[in-house]
């Protein structure tokens, strides 16, 4: 086989490269066991035959290397990294890329590369946590946004800052327009839907109170609500769409499971007033949070901060 991989590469000057990616590719395919200096080879003899190829070649390449057991963990990196028109088959399907190399994936890559990782069925606890953790660091950036209005404000109570916040959100003319923590990002939808449909409630609760800007006390408050009212009024605040609450709802609530009034209830609830009982469930939440350490001996009044 490696005589063959020879006899490829010394084709790469021809001027049907696509051809010579599929039979790279197929050679590789039907070794059922390929050996160490097969695997090496074949490493060394994709990536320049991949670049000359056009992008249908490509697609059909990366969609026959979805089903392989064994390929180079150099070359899951580089297919995974692919634009994904391309990689998205690879990344949901490959049972040869490893954890470590999801994880990878995970953190380098946009929103686009994790929603495919997450329709894999073999998913680990560890790549679990990486994709529920990778919203962390834009929630922060966003929030340096706001930073200088709310420097001007540091000596206001923060719960009035909060119902500020949530006029401006309410205010916006559009709902693709939404600022603010308070706001579902495709990945934690995905997250969240993914987590609801295998019922895996830790997850769900983690994935939620990141949505909720890591406040785990009011995300177990919600979800602990067994009417599912709160999950929903909270879940269309965060700009979710209506079939998705009412997916999650059935498969979280069991009070309501199977209920095919979800839809209905669901349907009722107004956006803008779902934002504000949100937000005002987020600000009551802040001052719970902070009257502990405002509290002073012998002094019970609380001071702003």
């Amino acid at each position: 086989m490696v005589d063959r991989y020879r006899e490829l590469e010394g084709l790469k000057s021809a001027r049907n490269l696509d051809l010579v990616l599929m039979a790279t590719v197929s050679s590789f395919a039907s070794l059922r066991n390929p050996g160490t200096a097969e695997l090496r080879r074949f490493a060394e003899l994709l990536p320049p035959v991949y670049d000359a190829s056009s992008p249908e070649a490509r697609r059909q390449a990366v969609a026959a290397l979805s089903a392989c057991p064994s390929v180079p963990r150099s070359i899951c990196r580089f297919l995974g990294r692919q634009d994904i028109a391309i990689a998205a088959p690879f990344l949901a399907l490959s049972p040869a890329i490893d954890e470590e190399t999801l994880i990878e994936i995970i953190e380098t890559s946009g929103e686009a590369h994790k929603r495919a990782i997450i329709n894999r069925a073999d998913l680990t606890q560890k790549v679990i946590a990486a994709l529920i953790a990778t919203h962390a660091d834009s929630s922060e950036t966003r929030d340096e946004d706001s930073a200088a209005a709310a420097d001007t404000e540091a000596m206001e109570d923060k719960s009035e800052a909060l119902r500020r916040t949530l006029k401006a959100m309410v205010e916006k003319s559009g709902d693709s327009d939404r600022l603010g923590l308070s706001t579902l990002s495709a990945l934690q939808t995905s997250l969240l839907v993914r987590f609801a449909r295998r019922r895996e409630a830790g997850f769900f609760a983690e994935t939620f109170a990141r949505a909720l800007g890591g406040d785990q006390a009011l995300a177990k408050a919600i979800l602990a609500e067994a009417s599912g009212e709160r999950l929903a009024t909270a879940l269309v605040g965060l700009g979710m769409a209506n079939d998705d609450v009412s997916f999650i709802l059935q498969r979280t609530v069991p009070a309501i499971a199977g209920d095919h009034d979800t839809d209905a209830m669901v349907a009722s609830l107004s956006p803008s007033r779902s934002i504000e009982q949100l937000l005002a469930w987020q600000a009551e939440s802040a001052e719970r949070n902070q009257q502990p350490a405002a509290k002073q001996p012998g002094n019970g009044k609380r001071r702003s901060a």
